[in-house]
């Protein structure tokens, strides 16, 4: 049993550096491999999304449905966005617009939505939340003149009642709470000089009122995600890659510490999309002599051994679109 222990034991130190390493110059996977047990992270790389106040909102469209048939099976965007959402749920989305340089593209969160909308949710059930609207300010998003009764919310207009997360006692919103029936995380990919990373786990950083107790308690991010409402009501993760931070993230300084990556990233596995992303995010480190990842993004891996995800980049199937 001991052995057995040892053997799907992931070393947190070399997570990114060596079993990940490895497993990222694998051949791109399939549908067949995800029958087998793999996660899945679905990847849309596009010449064509633009950057800034340029990205084309019609090309991240296809882009999103194409992710989303392809994590359902489904060969209609409509019908995929089903297999994720009903329309009598109430969906929540949560973007990251902490940092204006380096913030969810409010044309991801305006092809979300038009994919909700499409699949027959109503747009008063249509929730975009952040943590506060200096959040909104940052990322540039406002309410949509296409969908004008999608609702936009923040997170501390209402916290519940108090829990515990790990060792770390917060709140979350009560629109995570009790508005939602369903949950689509919006992450962008970011270096973060305190956690290692920034993606789909941490963003929910901006659905509690102490974000800063975390980041002295990195495995804690993960035990956040465990917590009911995010871990079960969360259907899909979206990740705006299009520019990526690679260091010197959140609030960077200078050219050097962005690359285009120019993609999309999906899955329902949060676990496994961080995993991707990270390892995204030490290869451009490594191509640009920044070095690996530091710090270690611990939370990670941890998620893994606790069993919210995969973390083990030999256990995900990464398929292009």
């Amino acid at each position: 049993m001991e052995a057995r222990n040892r053997a799907h034991h992931i070393d947190r130190r070399s997570f990114l550096q060596g079993i990940a390493a490895g497993a990222a110059s694998a051949p791109l996977g399939s549908l067949a491999a995800a029958e087998a047990g793999k996660s899945r992270v679905i990847v849309a790389e596009r010449d064509n999304f633009g950057t800034g106040s340029g990205i084309n909102r019609k090309t991240v469209k296809q882009a999103v449905d194409a992710m989303v048939k392809t994590l359902s099976g489904k060969g209609n965007a409509d019908e995929a966005w089903r297999t994720f959402v009903s329309p009598k749920e109430t969906v929540a989305m949560k973007p990251n617009g902490q940092h204006r340089r380096a913030s969810t593209s409010p044309a991801l969160v305006w092809a979300v939505c038009r994919g909700l909308v499409g699949a027959g949710v109503p747009q008063r059930k249509i929730i975009v939340f952040d943590r506060n609207e200096g959040d909104f300010r940052s990322c540039g998003l406002k309410p949509f003149e296409d969908m004008p009764e999608v609702r936009f919310l923040t997170a501390d207009s209402a916290f519940d009642t108090e829990v515990r997360a790990g060792s770390v006692k917060t709140r979350l919103t009560r629109i995570l709470t009790k508005d939602a029936d369903a949950v689509i995380n919006l992450p962008c990919l970011k270096h973060h000089v305190l956690a290692g990373v920034t993606i789909a786990m941490k963003n929910h950083i901006g659905s509690i009122p102490n974000p800063t107790d975390y980041h002295g308690n990195l495995d804690m991010i993960a035990e956040l995600n465990c917590l009911p409402p995010i871990r079960k009501k969360t259907r899909l993760a979206l990740c705006d890659a299009i520019v990526g931070v690679l260091d010197r993230g959140p609030q960077f300084r200078g050219p050097h510490c962005t690359w285009e990556a120019k993609s999309l990233l999906a899955a329902t596995d949060v676990v496994a999309l961080d995993a991707v992303g990270a390892e995204m995010i030490r290869k451009a480190r490594i191509a640009r002599g920044a070095g690996a990842t530091k710090p270690d993004p611990r939370h990670i891996a941890h998620a893994g051994e606790i069993g919210l995800g995969t973390a083990d980049l030999r256990k995900i199937d990464t398929i292009r679109v």
